[in-house]
């Protein structure tokens, strides 16, 4: 079955070996029978912690449909690419949200802060019965 994945590729920050990975990587899918390409280069990055001694690292987001059984063996050949440090790529899922759960979710959101709200202010009663004690 075709089905619609989003992958999340981060590679190395310098400009040939980041060229010559996503070449790769745009190879793969398209041998495993990956269409309708949409890029989306995120840039390059600092990265929180290391990764394969890295601290720098570019990120690119590609949409695509390919035929879900051939999932698993185009994940084992990312794996030998040697300047691609991670991967992790997703099943798009495009729901449709009808207006009536909009509005029953912004009413519900709009009922909770009101009640929020209203238990962070003193009441009144409190207020006059405290001016009169002083």
């Amino acid at each position: 079955m075709i089905k619609k994945y989003e992958g999340c590729f981060l590679f190395r920050s310098e400009e040939l070996e980041y060229k010559s990975a996503l070449e790769e990587v745009k190879k793969q899918l398209v041998a495993f029978g990956a269409v309708d390409f949409v890029e989306n280069s995120i840039g390059e990055r600092a990265l929180e912690y290391p990764v394969r001694k890295q601290l720098r690292g570019r990120y690119e987001i590609i949409e695509f449909k390919m035929a879900s059984d051939n999932l698993r063996e185009l994940e084992a050949q990312l794996k030998l690419i040697k300047n691609l440090l991670r991967y992790m790529i997703l099943v798009k899922i495009n729901r449709k949200v009808s207006v009536k759960k909009v509005k029953r979710r912004n009413f519900r959101e709009y009922r909770d802060n009101r009640d929020i709200k209203e238990k962070e202010q003193p009441s009144e009663s409190n207020v006059d019965a405290d001016l009169k004690v002083n």
